[in-house]
Parts: C-alpha cells; sequence; structure tokens
C-alpha cells in the first residue's frame, strides 16, 4: 500500500512539472510560440468542498507573463546545386535559410488560497520566474527551441527560507503546413530537492476549414473554431497544478496542488496589438499534497468545482517565423 501511494505521488508531481512546462513554454497555440507580449490573466475558484470534512477551499489567481526579445537573426544564402535537374530539389538543394530568435521571459504570479482545514486558512503564494526561450530553423527545415528558467515559489511566510527551483526543455517542431505540425521533447525539473524529467509531445491537425484538433501530452486536448481573424473559439480539457514552499504544522514544506479541469475559452482580437481573453470551466479532480510526513496527514481530496478567468495579451510585434513567412512569399 506504501509503495502504490509513493507511486501515485510520484505520479502526482510528474504531471505538475509537465504542466510547469506547458505553462512557461505556452503550447496552447502554436503561431503565438516565441511571441514578444505581455499577457496578464485573473483567475477566481469558487468554493470546493473537501471531501470528508464540512470545510472549503478557493483561489484567487493573477498571473503576469512579459515575453520580450533578446536577439533574432533572418538571412538567406543561395549556392547553386545542380545534383538534380528537378526545380523542387534545385531549390531546396540551393537556398539555404538561417532564422533563429531569443527571448527573455518574465513571469509573477500572486496566488491567494483559503485552505478551510488549516487553523490559518488564508495563504498568500508567490511565484516569480525569470529565464530564456530559444528557437532557430534546422538544416532539415525543422523548428528546435529550448526554454530554461529559475524560479522562487513561497508562502508569504516562507520566503525567508526560500529555495530556488529550475526548469529547462529541449523540443523540435515539425511542420506540416499552415495549420498541421507536430512537436515533441524533453523537460526536466528541479524542485527543492525533487528531480523529474517530462517527456512530451503534441501537434495540431486540421479538421475542415475553421476546426483544429490540439493536443500536448499528458497535459492538454483540445478543439479551436475560428471563424475569421479576430474570434477563436477553444474547447478542451487539461491538467494543472503548481508546486510552492508553505508552512504547515510550524514547518516549511511543499505543497503539491493538482487539478483536472474542463474549459471553454474566447479569445477576440480588439486590434493589432490587444488581445481579450474569456474562460469559464469545471475542476474535475482536485487534490492538495503536502511533504509528506510521519504521523500528520498530508493529502487532502477536494470535491470537483467551477471557476472563471479573464485575461489580455498585448502584442509588440511579429514572430521570427511571421517574418520569414513573408521575406518568402513578398
Amino acid at each position: 500500500m506504501k509503495k502504490i501511494k509513493h507511486n501515485f505521488y510520484i505520479l502526482l508531481l510528474w504531471i505538475n512539472s509537465s504542466v510547469l512546462f506547458s505553462q512557461t513554454f505556452e503550447i496552447d497555440q502554436i503561431e503565438q510560440l516565441f511571441r514578444p507580449r505581455l499577457k496578464m490573466d485573473a483567475r477566481y475558484l469558487f468554493n470546493s468542498r473537501f471531501q470528508d470534512t464540512s470545510k472549503s477551499f478557493q483561489a484567487q489567481d493573477l498571473n503576469t507573463v512579459f515575453t520580450f526579445p533578446i536577439k533574432s537573426k533572418l538571412d538567406a544564402e543561395l549556392k547553386l546545386d545542380l545534383r538534380s535537374f528537378k526545380l523542387k530539389d534545385i531549390i531546396k538543394n540551393s537556398v539555404r535559410l538561417k532564422a533563429s530568435q531569443t527571448l527573455g521571459l518574465f513571469r509573477a504570479n500572486l496566488r491567494q488560497a483559503t485552505v478551510g482545514f488549516d487553523s490559518l486558512p488564508s495563504k498568500t503564494l508567490v511565484t516569480i520566474a525569470g529565464g530564456v526561450l530559444g528557437a532557430w530553423l534546422t538544416r532539415k527545415y525543422r523548428v528546435a527551441f529550448y526554454t530554461i528558467n529559475v524560479a522562487i515559489a513561497e508562502q508569504n511566510k516562507t520566503i525567508a527560507k526560500t529555495v530556488p527551483r529550475f526548469t529547462g526543455l529541449l523540443g523540435q517542431l515539425h511542420l506540416r503546413g499552415l495549420k498541421r505540425n507536430f512537436f515533441y521533447g524533453l523537460g526536466v525539473t528541479y524542485s527543492d530537492g525533487l528531480l523529474l524529467p517530462a517527456p512530451f509531445f503534441g501537434g495540431s491537425e486540421p479538421i475542415g476549414k475553421k476546426i483544429i484538433f490540439n493536443y500536448t501530452l499528458p497535459v492538454q486536448i483540445n478543439v479551436q473554431y475560428k471563424d475569421d481573424k479576430r474570434t477563436l473559439i477553444t474547447v478542451g480539457i487539461s491538467a494543472d497544478g503548481y508546486r510552492t514552499g508553505i508552512q504547515y504544522n510550524r514547518k516549511r514544506v511543499n505543497v503539491n496542488y493538482t487539478a483536472v479541469l474542463a474549459y471553454a475559452n474566447l479569445r477576440y482580437k480588439l486590434s493589432k496589438t490587444l488581445v481579450m481573453r474569456l474562460e469559464g470551466g469545471y475542476v474535475l479532480y482536485q487534490n492538495w499534497r503536502y511533504t509528506p510526513m510521519d504521523a500528520v496527514r498530508t493529502t487532502f481530496n477536494l470535491a470537483p468545482g467551477p471557476y472563471a478567468q479573464v485575461g489580455f495579451n498585448v502584442l509588440f510585434g511579429k514572430t521570427i517565423w511571421e517574418k520569414l513567412g513573408a521575406a518568402i512569399f513578398n
């Protein structure tokens, strides 16, 4: 029984680390990768009952992500190659495109969680992260990408004992058209003594002219409907969660919150630089788990509950891949 509980605990942490990679790299809309922007969100999780007590759990989140350009490169070399006399092969073998982009990333999250069974139920949790994102076009015209981040995640009462956390990710994207692609890679997280790998695989597959099926395993699947250049509707299922330092029984431990949710998301482009996002959903599964300790209960299951979210994106320019497309087709 202890082994089963231990394996389940590792599984939850692995899902948490996969969620962190997807949030850091924003693999929710492939054309938005590496876009300089300011992203702001506010989420409210309504009261959720603890399954074995009359107490409740709720949370309010404020999240900001700032992605800014550091360096980009775009040029082409022409060296005639006549090993094949087919026009397609001549173009492919003779034209060498070079494209790369490096961006900085800053993320700040303020979370107010109310944990009903605790003698001090209101918890103020703070996460601050910084790092770099990078991508480049390979010789086979695939997109290789990486991200490296360092973060602190603590309750306000444990800031003095903060421990840095690190994440890294390396992957490759295969383009199969304007809307079809797939990507894969491996991420690694080190979070306060815990080292975990998190492989991922995902992609986008068009279903007709206006519908696209997206998947990022193991954390998200969704279907997107785009009826014009301004409106995008997304419906899907996603894993969510976080790991942070917290004070529990007068000790600093880590808490791991894990959730699975169903959601519907509306994005509307108000202008060339401003995008509004509205989201509502239902948390199908929730778990609140502290670092295991002897003779102290550390796992608390929560009942399902609804949540609502609103956010804005402020765009600061095109991605290197949009510039590459413009250079080729204009």
